[in-house]
């Protein structure tokens, strides 16, 4: 009986190690593969031969099979979402898409030789990882949250784990953007706001 439970035991103590040896190495693909990003948009920042419009496009070529932009645009709207048709639904992200896109790129302009460096990785459960990083210039550190989630069916067009929220010093994207369609939407309707994103973009 002793040498069961002794096989048991081991047993349970090798799926666990292997388990975390899976986690850890998931873990490091992922910094990995976005660092390489964080690379490539740097070089196409750097390059003085494109024009401002290229190289906006660029990166948000580069950056946009990492974003899960529609499940933010879900998310922005909470219980909203489900009084949309599925022909409003898909103009909102597309909306929101293009917000976000622009958002990303007036602040490229701000850019001034800033080195991204991952200095924590939290994996609290499954299917979840957030990358605590410092975006460090010759002035100052600042902490840039990027928070992934992994679908549970792959898309062609996107990669393995999306980024899903991004918090810039404590501040939430994503939980800024549902405080203000909320109040937006408790004196005017769906129609109204996806009008006023369309007039922004």
């Amino acid at each position: 009986m002793k040498k069961v439970y002794k096989n048991v035991m081991l047993m349970l103590f090798f799926i666990i190690v292997f388990g975390q040896n899976l986690a850890a190495n998931e873990q490091l693909e992922l910094k990995k593969h976005f660092l390489k990003k964080i690379d490539e948009v740097i070089l196409v920042v750097e390059d003085k031969k494109l024009s401002k419009d290229s190289r906006n496009g660029n990166i948000i070529k580069c950056l946009t099979p990492m974003f899960d932009f529609e499940l933010m645009a879900k998310l922005s709207l909470g219980n909203k979402w489900k009084e949309l048709s599925k022909e409003n639904q898909d103009r909102f992200i597309a909306l929101y898409v293009e917000r976000m896109k622009q958002s990303y790129s007036s602040k490229i302009d701000a850019y001034k030789d800033e080195k991204v460096e991952v200095k924590k990785i939290d994996q609290s459960q499954e299917g979840r990882i957030a990358f605590v990083t410092d975006l460090v210039s010759k002035e100052q550190k600042l902490e840039i949250v990027y928070k992934f989630h992994k679908p549970k069916e792959k898309r062609s067009d996107k990669d393995n784990w999306l980024i899903y929220d991004v918090e810039i010093l404590g501040v939430s994207i994503l939980k800024t953007d549902i405080a203000q369609f909320k109040e937006f939407l408790q004196t005017k309707s769906i129609t109204e706001l996806m009008d006023a994103l369309s007039k922004q973009s």
